[in-house]
């Protein structure tokens, strides 16, 4: 059985950075690949820090063809709603998600992630970001209700054993801009309506309506996902 990168479900950390990277011009995929295996994270009695890598689907199927899921493809193409809202794709060829105690102790560790990498890859983006109020997000309300437990997660989370790429899972980092000013002009109530759930104690609206958040996303539907939010700097 093969056992999946523990950062996956670590909670509680207190800082967090995402940096994207392309594979160099003229290396390879298996050269990206077996460099970032080759990382470290830090293993202190205390400040340590929880490393996950990630890859593109193409590019991680290049590399080792028979440990990814046929299924599975980056995400390429951008995706369109309602009223022309658009979720561009900024799909990188790798990412790093680091996450630790105090953000000097990841800041280390992102260094030394990008002097390591730096023959084979090139930094695309990186991201650094803190919990709000231990399990809030920039909206006041509690985030991840939803969530599976930490018991029930890799049930719903990792690629099952025995299927290409067991124990490995699908990660989507989404970037939202928060209009503070319009969202802080309404009251709880009228908040409340939007989310779908009590701002005090996130039990879910018996009378939420249809486009609420809490409807327009129901894990009942579209089925489980092991969410964070994290605020980042503008």
């Amino acid at each position: 059985m093969r056992t999946p990168q523990s950062g996956i479900f670590a909670l509680g950390t207190a800082s967090h950075a995402y940096l994207e990277f392309d594979v160099a011009a003229g290396r390879s995929a298996s050269a990206l690949v077996a460099e970032v295996a080759s990382l470290r994270e830090p293993r202190t009695t205390m400040g340590g820090v929880n490393l996950v890598a990630g890859f593109r689907p193409e590019l991680w199927r290049e590399a080792v063809p028979d440990k990814a899921p046929a299924e599975l493809h980056g995400f390429n193409d951008a995706l369109v709603g309602v009223d022309g809202f658009s979720m561009p794709a900024t799909q990188r060829d790798a990412v790093l998600w680091l996450s630790g105690s105090a953000y000097d102790v990841v800041f280390d560790v992102v260094r030394m992630a990008i002097r390591s990498l730096a023959g084979v890859a090139t930094i695309a983006e990186e991201t650094s970001s803190w919990p709000y109020r231990h399990d809030l997000d920039l909206t006041g309300f509690i985030d991840g209700t939803e969530n599976p437990t930490l018991i029930e997660a890799p049930e719903f989370v990792l690629v099952p054993d025995g299927a290409p790429g067991a124990s490995g899972t699908i990660l989507l980092l989404q970037k939202w801009a928060h209009d503070a000013t319009a969202w802080e002009s309404l009251s709880d109530a009228e908040q409340e309506r939007v989310i779908g759930r009590r701002k005090a104690d996130s039990v879910e609206l018996e009378d939420k309506p249809a486009d609420s958040r809490v409807a327009s996303t129901d894990q009942d539907d579209f089925g489980k996902i092991f969410r964070a939010t994290c605020p980042m700097a503008p």
